[in-house]
């Protein structure tokens, strides 16, 4: 697999994420609010894999879910590498099938907001709960704009694999496009091996959402029941009524049939 792929630079600035921490409070959600036996998991926009392989060493049935074929190659890749049995699906996460449903869905790093059409967000929840047996459970990580003074983020950091080093910075806009409410995100990347250096920069197109405009549109796409949502991926962070979240983590239940 070429070191200076896309996708391997990616998954090296991102790797400081602990997927042990999340997975295991994803497993006290289940514990929690889940009434079924969960058995089964689709990581939505799964990327290269980092939350997925996770699910997969814990011998839950894994599907990996991600519209871009380079990169649903490297997380497939990266599972053989460490001998892990998981499927990654390339698709839209606004229209695609699983061979069986799941009882558990997840989907991090923000990425339910690249869908900017909010007929698309509709059309995801839809699609998602096809995907799903009733009464499982539906986990999402994303950012919303109440605790607007976040939001004009610039961040730099730089992980090291081995000999590979990757150096991110990541800009999130505070301008928020009021005819659409949309916004920008960039990052780029300065990977380095040794002598051999490469650049890389993504722009993405993003919607700025409020906590009470989320709230509303999963209720009225009438799939998801919201059961709580939380500050962090800690038990202890559940939200109260008065905070101003600038990231969320929801737990959505599948309404019965």
């Amino acid at each position: 697999m070429e070191i200076f792929s896309f996708p391997a630079v990616y998954d090296t600035a991102f790797q400081f994420r602990i997927e042990e921490k999340v997975v295991d409070f994803i497993e006290w959600c289940v514990t929690t609010y889940a009434d079924i036996p969960v058995r089964s998991v689709i990581d939505i926009a799964c990327g290269t894999g980092h939350y997925t392989r996770e699910f997969a060493r814990r011998k839950y049935v894994t599907y990996g879910l991600d519209i871009n074929h380079e990169t649903c190659q490297y997380a497939q890749w990266k599972a053989s590498a460490e001998g892990l049995n998981m499927t990654i699906l390339c698709d839209d996460m606004a229209n695609f099938s699983l061979p069986v449903r799941c009882e558990l869905a997840v989907n991090f790093f923000d990425s339910l907001t690249y869908l900017v059409d909010r007929r698309a967000f509709m059309a995801h929840f839809n699609t998602l709960s096809q995907a799903l047996t009733p009464g499982g459970l539906y986990i999402i990580e994303l950012g919303v704009i109440d605790h607007f003074e976040n939001h004009n983020v610039e961040e730099v950091w730089t992980e090291v694999r081995r000999d590979f080093a990757v150096t991110t910075t990541y800009l999130r806009d505070a301008w928020v496009n009021s005819d659409d409410s949309t916004f920008m995100e960039q990052c780029s990347f300065r990977a380095t091996c040794r002598e051999h250096v490469a650049f890389f920069q993504v722009k993405f197109l993003k919607s700025a959402l409020y906590f009470e405009q989320l709230d509303r549109m999963i209720r009225q796409a009438g799939v998801f029941e919201p059961l709580a949502y939380y500050d962090d991926f800690e038990p202890e962070t559940l939200l109260k009524d008065d905070d101003l979240p600038w990231r969320l983590i929801a737990v959505l239940k599948r309404i019965e049939d």
